[in-house]
């Protein structure tokens, strides 16, 4: 096991009628480009990938869906009372919190299940429990996050595994502080908390790069992405699309989407492979055309956010509902009963609400 340190985790939110909310202010920084090492740093340890094998049965009912940020380890350096810091608490939860909400999933009867079966209406969880998607958004890892107590990137470690890079005073640092590593653990050590292999969805997109390789003119860094994908898609994670900008589907236009499409699978195509999902920045619909626009360029997946679960096909299109897990949440226990108690997870770093 690596060192583990504090806390973190980050979501946007909007309900699909009415509050719009998210990483907005957030995504400043659009045109920054930082360089990456060219390797990761050495790390101690390999978890084990392989479960045992999980009978399941057919599962019929709505299926419930959760999404995140990138995990803040320090909350001392994210939650700072200015508008970034600020920004941090309303929409990421701290590691703290994600180990004590998955642990409070599992014991609560979630399963974790895949997103792309969820679309295909074919769930299977063990007997007993209930299906759970877990995403993660913006798994960029921006260079806002720098010096802010947040991952820098995903690696592979020594032994191949999935991991956070976090740059530390006296260089780069791989911990397991961060959600694919920790989702991965929790599942190996609770093989009923994933059926049929799943882990979750992770939704980024481009302007900056892509899982916190932000020169992806490098050659060394393209390949560091390709394998990073082999592994996450090979351990049950699954890539969208959040395009490539972070735009506002719902008030830009036409060409804006057209464009912006193309630029994220110009920038992908070589790097993740085929992606049909695509989540909704700030959880704004694009009109019907924008999604038939989307459509047509081979998201037939679609992600809304609400606050309950719902699929609905239109136009041809799967568009699903999914649900935020940030400091917002936390102001609303009641609407995460059914997941976690908000007053147990809770972070004692965290601002008061």
């Amino acid at each position: 096991m690596r060192v583990r340190a504090g806390v973190g985790v980050m979501v946007s939110a909007t309900l699909a009628f009415g509050l719009l909310s998210g990483c907005v202010e957030l995504h400043a920084a659009r045109l920054h480009v930082v360089s990456a090492p060219t390797s990761p740093p050495a790390a101690v340890s390999h978890r084990p990938s392989s479960a045992p094998t999980v009978a399941l049965v057919r599962w019929r009912g709505p299926v419930e869906q959760l999404f995140v940020h990138p995990l803040v380890l320090r909350p001392e350096l994210a939650f700072t009372d200015d508008s970034l810091g600020r920004g941090f608490a309303d929409y990421f939860v701290t590691v703290h919190e994600f180990r004590r909400i998955l642990d409070q999933l599992w014991r609560n009867g979630w399963t974790l299940v895949d997103p792309r079966r969820v679309a295909t209406g074919d769930v299977r969880v063990p007997r007993g429990r209930k299906p759970l998607v877990l995403q993660e958004d913006d798994a960029n890892y921006y260079a806002y996050f720098a010096g802010r107590g947040l991952p820098s990137r995903l690696v592979l470690d020594q032994g191949g595994s999935v991991a956070a890079e976090y740059d530390e005073l006296d260089g780069p640092v791989i911990k397991d502080d961060d959600v694919v590593p920790m989702v991965g653990e929790m599942v190996a050590a609770h093989p009923e908390f994933s059926a049929d292999g799943a882990k979750g969805l992770l939704a980024v997109t481009g302007y900056e790069g892509l899982f916190g390789e932000h020169d992806l003119n490098d050659p060394a860094a393209r390949d560091r992405v390709k394998a990073l994908v082999r592994t996450l898609r090979a351990t049950g994670w699954v890539i969208a699309s959040h395009t490539y900008g972070h735009i506002d589907l719902g008030r830009d236009s036409l060409a804006v989407l057209a464009r912006d499409t193309a630029r994220w699978k110009a920038l992908t195509a070589d790097l993740l492979g085929p992606v049909d999902i695509l989540v909704y920045p700030f959880g704004a619909r694009p009109s019907a055309a924008g999604r038939r626009l989307l459509r047509d360029a081979g998201f037939t997946v679609q992600y809304d956010i609400d606050t309950r679960p719902w699929r609905a096909v239109v136009d041809g299109v799967v568009v699903m509902s999914r649900r935020h897990v940030d400091g917002y949440a936390f102001d609303n226990p009641a609407q995460m009963a059914p997941f976690f108690s908000v007053s147990s997870v809770r972070d004692p770093r965290r601002p008061p609400g």
